[in-house]
């Protein structure tokens, strides 16, 4: 792992500081934050892109459709045997 320093100005080091689990480290803190961020950010980015592909391919859109309509808060029909 790559050491790196980050020059925080007082107010944000104090907030950041309030805000951490007593538990946890500054550093082990800020790193779930970025991760946290970065793990947002990649699925913000796939939900964008199935959203262009659901624009562009009916057969997908309409998969979905019928999906989103299923009755799940119902059991299912059990099969006679």
């Amino acid at each position: 792992m790559q050491a790196t320093t980050i020059k925080l100005d007082p107010v944000l080091h104090s907030a950041i500081k309030r805000m951490k689990p007593g538990a946890q480290s500054l550093t082990g803190f800020v790193r779930e934050l970025v991760a946290r961020e970065e793990k947002h950010r990649a699925l913000e980015s796939a939900a964008d892109a199935y959203g262009t592909l659901l624009k562009g391919n009916k057969n997908e859109a309409a998969w979905l459709s019928s999906w989103e309509s299923a009755p799940l808060a119902s059991s299912p029909k059990r099969r006679k045997p």
